[in-house]
Formats: structure tokens, sequence, C-alpha cells
């Protein structure tokens, strides 16, 4: 779940002061990944996201608009088949990919906890034709938790998805969830481990099974930059992976 692998709103929030007025943060990752996922040829993903979110107090709000470029295209994004009968290397606007979250709890409770609601809607915007797309509206619930303990953090997502069925599929609607752990080398540092799992999407298909690696390192007062290694176990993740993601608050 390339989307899943950028570090969790509230895994951020944990080792961050919170926002009360609003604040503006901008980014743009690359995201490669590659893998046969069941077949007989090696599918390749270059996914670039700009990604702009506003936080103001509990609220946060994330437009995601990616380029896409795929050589035998076989998966998209979200892990999600894709028509064949593409040419073999295929690019373009990906999905694009909105946001809204509700932190319910902010950590400054006894218990330490931070929870978030997050409702996401995927808008077809890349082409289906260029095997970019399924060229539906997909529609996704989740809740993401975070508590420290000592200097480790642990925190972790579970969610729902609604996949729109393009004419000729009927895709399953996945429980997903996730599982991480994270701690400070120093205080601008932080690094950390999270395994991501997802239902089969078709009947025939396989369940999402990764394990993603991070290091995330603050540059300055505005700067952070986040790196990650990915290493996928099932027909429906990519055999490795891995990426970059600049970001920028003001």
């Amino acid at each position: 779940m390339r989307i899943a692998r950028m570090l969790p709103m509230t895994l951020l929030a944990a080792f961050a002061l919170p926002v009360t007025a609003g604040e503006l943060t901008t980014s743009i990752g690359m995201d490669y990944s590659s893998g046969d996922y069941g077949t007989d040829s090696t599918s390749e993903t270059w996914y670039v996201p700009v990604v702009g979110k506003y936080e103001s107090g509990p609220l946060a709000l994330k437009l995601t608009i990616p380029y896409l470029r795929i050589t035998d295209p076989a998966v998209g994004p979200e892990g999600e088949p894709l028509p064949g009968g593409c040419r073999e290397t295929e690019s373009g606007l990906g999905d694009i990919v909105g946001s809204a979250g509700y932190a319910l709890l902010d950590g400054s409770q006894e218990h330490g906890v931070l929870l978030d609601v997050i409702a996401k809607v995927k808008l077809p915007t890349a082409d289906e034709d260029k095997c970019l797309g399924t060229g539906e509206t997909d529609y996704s619930l989740q809740f993401d938790a975070a508590k420290s303990f000592g200097a480790v953090t642990g925190f972790g997502t579970l969610g729902w998805k609604k996949f729109g069925d393009p004419s000729d599929r009927n895709f399953r609607n996945p429980v997903f969830a996730s599982l991480g752990l994270a701690t400070k080398l120093a205080p601008a540092t932080t690094i950390g481990a999270v395994y991501d799992w997802r239902e089969k999407v078709t009947s025939n298909g396989d369940e999402i099974s990764e394990v993603a690696l991070f290091a995330s390192q603050k540059l300055d007062e505005a700067w952070k930059l986040q790196l990650y290694a990915v290493k996928g176990f099932s027909d429906a993740s990519p055999d490795w992976g891995g990426g970059l993601v600049v970001s920028r608050a003001y």
C-alpha cells in the first residue's frame, strides 16, 4: 500500500508539538517498486506525489496529486488489479486522493494515546485506457492510533475500503491494517518499522503483506526528509521498493 508507506499522521504527531493555529505543509515524494505480482513478467512503478496538507487544531485536510509511470502494468498504487492490454510502459497523471482527518485523542490525556479518524476519497483521474487506474472512485475510512512507551512509540491503523467496480470486475471491499514501532535516535532523527496488511480485493487474488523500514530527519524548523525501504511477501505486494519524501512546513 504505497500511500501507507509514508509515515502515519498520528506517528508524526507523536513526535511534534500540537498544531493550534493553521499550518500548511507541502511535500513531494518519489516511490519506486518492482514485482511480478504472480505473473510471468516484472512490473516496475514510479509514483511521484505532490501533497498539500493543512492542519488547524484537531482537523487535518490533505490533497495528493501524483504522477505515475508503470512498466508492464499489473497493479495500481493501492495494490488494486489493473486492466491488461496496455503498452509496455505507460505514464501520466495518477488518481488524485483527498482526505480529512480529525484527532479524537491528542495524547494529552493520562493514558497518552493519540487517535485519529480519517476519511479518504480517490478520484478516477488516472487514464484507465493506459492502465494507470481503474477509472472508478474509491472511498475509505480508517483509525490511526499511537502511544509512547518510554523511548519507543507504537502505532497502528485499522480501516475499510470501498472499491469502485470497473465494468468487467467485481472488487471486494477489504479491511486493511498496519502495526509498527518507532524510536528517536536524536532529537531530530526517528527510525522505525511497520507491517502493512490488507484483505484480497478479488476472489483469486492475494492479500497485501509487506514490511517497511523508515527514517525521518528534521533538517530545520521547516524542512523534513523521510526515507523508506519495502519488502513484499505476497503476489499483491511488490518484491521490493523504496522511496523518499521531502516536506516543508509554512
